[in-house]
């Protein structure tokens, strides 16, 4: 007889009833204070911990020794590692700035505004952007971000269908977009050396092979530092996305 999994739905920590053993949680003794550890503590705890050392090294017993409890204090609170990263990943989203229906922004100036929110959360915690394809992201912060983005593309001329493109276009290219940024800065960071300095090598050597040599083509390096290039970069893909689709607009109206 096959064996019914559950659905991935199900798993997650906003759909699920949280850890119950019959009786009261023990009372905490360590940074906690007496009695002072409850799921918000952890979850405070844990986003500064993944903030430090990322989530390759994050684990519940590195937790409970920043919290001085002992691991299993934590699960009278969380059921296991996944619902306190679930947990994490809604805070972030918290930190996002969402435009206000009073702040006069068009729709497109909302959408920019959306896009430059994510980015800024994502790059200030690297290692939610990593997460954010493994949980439903479906946390009441996670919801008002977008049932906002939701509100900004339907106050656009723009089709129901062509909102929803509008949005998708947007938010794979910042997913995209912060990803690669955050590559970048922690490699260089595990090199030891800053972007720029990174890249210099990685030019230099590739400049050994011939044929790249002889073409020219990485004979030019800019002069502005790799944060102000992105910045630059972002804002400008993002006026030809919102450009294009204006023009759609007025193609579709002619």
């Amino acid at each position: 007889m096959a064996v019914k999994r559950a659905s991935q739905v199900k798993k997650s920590v906003w759909l699920t009833p949280p850890p119950s053993r019959g009786r009261r949680a023990p009372r905490a003794t360590g940074a906690g204070g007496a009695g002072g550890l409850d799921r918000e503590v952890i979850v405070a705890a844990t986003v500064r911990l993944l903030d430090e050392q990322g989530e390759a090294k994050f684990s519940m017993r590195a937790l409970a020794t920043r919290l001085d409890v002992t691991p299993m204090s934590l699960y009278w609170y969380v059921a296991d590692k996944d619902d306190l990263l679930e947990l994490a990943l809604d805070v972030v989203s918290g930190e996002m700035e969402l435009p206000r229906p009073d702040d006069g922004l068009d729709w497109q100036d909302g959408l920019r505004a959306l896009a430059v929110s994510w980015r800024a959360a994502m790059l200030a915690h690297p290692w939610a952007v990593r997460m954010y394809n493994d949980y439903l992201n479906i946390g009441p912060n996670s919801v008002r971000f977008s049932a906002r983005a939701l509100e900004v593309a339907r106050s656009s001329p723009l089709s129901e269908d062509d909102a929803m493109s509008a949005l998708s276009a947007i938010f794979q290219y910042a997913y995209g977009f912060t990803a690669n940024e955050v590559n970048w800065n922690e490699k260089a960071k595990a090199a030891g050396t800053t972007e720029e300095g990174l890249i210099a090598e990685i030019t230099e050597a590739v400049l050994q092979v011939p044929s790249i040599a002889e073409s020219g083509a990485l004979t030019e390096r800019p002069t502005d530092s790799e944060q102000l290039l992105r910045e630059r970069h972002f804002q400008r893909a993002l006026d030809w996305m919102l450009a294009g689709m204006a023009a759609g607009l007025a193609g579709a109206a002619t």
